[in-house]
């Protein structure tokens, strides 16, 4: 049995791994792509961020005060330009911020500060959300108008003494592993699921659907070989290629991270991720698992599909569930246990955990039991699709 198993994988491998074309569209393009564009990504990303922060924003105004000039003065200095205009412009200064020719228009009721002692003066601000520049500018005409308030409240009472209720001083207590933990385990449970999916849907189709399709599975069939060890052998061959080609994908965000680690929140380093050998043995295992899950779901959809076209489309829907699964972890964990019962979705979580550096070994071994029981239904129902004589000769 296990000869047989052994020789239809090996069988299966080298179609893949002796096929240049094909083991570089597997191997080596997923790995070099994602490299490229992550790195593209990450510069146009970080360019745009300092771009926006070096801007010098330009703000017009109408009534402006002079203590709101010398407010903007003192903290920004000529990192804001600020222009006076007169009321008669003030439609001409929005169409301005519309078209991207001003950044912010404030609009002060007449005799601002001497309204503030008796009441309460308006201020009107006009930007443009959907300009980065303008964005930038609110950020920093907010903190000048804050500064212009407690300059108000100071004088109410008699001094800045006076106005200040209390001091906050503000002290993160996460070291610089669990900041870049958080920051990786955001994208990266995501990316590694959606890069290892598709990787075995790659070749998948066309391992059991492509054969039926140019008619060689029925050759296959045909040889001494029981049907249920040319399944296992095909289900283990992808779960082997669908891995490489996984790590390929990861090894590519590991080398554009030093120019994309602003796409996963950015401030760290490559030192600053402090993960032992046993993450490193915890996620192969995990994502394994989750390979097994994956492998075991294309395969049997490829059996049951009469072509490689009719395969694509059973594979889809499964695919977008994969995908919400995947995305759901970004934002949020379930604290019930439960969850890590749920296939697949429990290994997501665990990988998400080991990066955070959160993992707890009971969970683990939940989403390994569900994920074995799932992929062992998985391949038992493959299996019998093999020997199904209307179901291997339906193409």
């Amino acid at each position: 049995m296990r000869n047989n198993i052994i020789t239809i994988m090996k069988k299966e491998l080298k179609r893949v791994f002796l096929d240049r074309k094909l083991a570089f569209a597997v191997f080596i393009m997923p790995g070099l792509t994602i490299a490229v564009i992550y790195s593209l990504m990450g510069g146009m990303v970080d360019k745009l961020g300092k771009d926006t922060v070096q801007y010098v924003p330009v703000v017009h105004t109408i009534n402006a005060p002079d203590e709101f000039l010398q407010a903007a003065q003192e903290m920004y200095g000529p990192g804001i330009t600020v222009v006076m205009g007169m009321p008669a412009e003030s439609e001409e200064l929005k169409a301005k911020v519309m078209e991207g020719d001003a950044d912010m228009l404030l609009v002060f009721e007449d005799d601002f500060m001497n309204r503030t002692s008796g009441g309460l003066p308006s201020v009107d601000s006009y930007m443009n959300s959907t300009r980065d520049y303008s964005v930038r500018a609110e950020y920093m005409i907010t903190g000048v108008l804050d500064s212009l308030k407690m300059g108000i409240l100071a004088q109410r009472l008699g001094g800045m003494e006076g106005a200040a209720v209390f001091e906050t001083n503000k002290k993160d207590l996460a070291d610089s592993g669990e900041k870049a933990g958080k920051a990786i385990g955001m994208l990266l449970p995501m990316l590694l699921t959606i890069f290892l999916f598709a990787g075995a849907m790659q070749v998948g189709m066309d391992t059991i659907a492509g054969e039926k399709e140019r008619g060689t599975i029925a050759t296959m069939l045909m040889t001494p070989v029981k049907r249920g060890h040319i399944a296992m052998g095909k289900m283990l061959s992808l779960a082997i290629i669908s891995l490489v080609s996984c790590l390929s994908s990861i090894a590519g965000i590991i080398i554009s991270l030093p120019f994309s680690n602003t796409i996963f929140g950015g401030g760290f380093e490559l030192s600053d991720l402090a993960y032992k050998a046993s993450d490193f043995a915890l996620m192969i295992l995990q994502t394994a698992a989750m390979a097994l899950s994956f492998v075991s779901m294309i395969c049997l959809i490829s059996s049951l599909a009469r072509n490689i076209k009719e395969a694509g489309g059973f594979i889809a829907p499964a695919y977008m569930v994969v995908m919400v699964m995947s995305m759901s972890t970004m934002f949020m964990r379930p604290e019930a246990g439960w969850s890590y019962f749920i296939p697949v979705y429990g290994n997501i979580l665990c990988i998400k955990d080991i990066l955070i550096f959160d993992y707890a070994p009971l969970h683990g071994i939940y989403s390994l039991l569900s994920t074995l029981a799932f992929s062992g239904l998985m391949a038992w129902l493959m299996v019998r699709a093999f020997y199904s004589e209307r179901i291997m000769k339906s193409a």
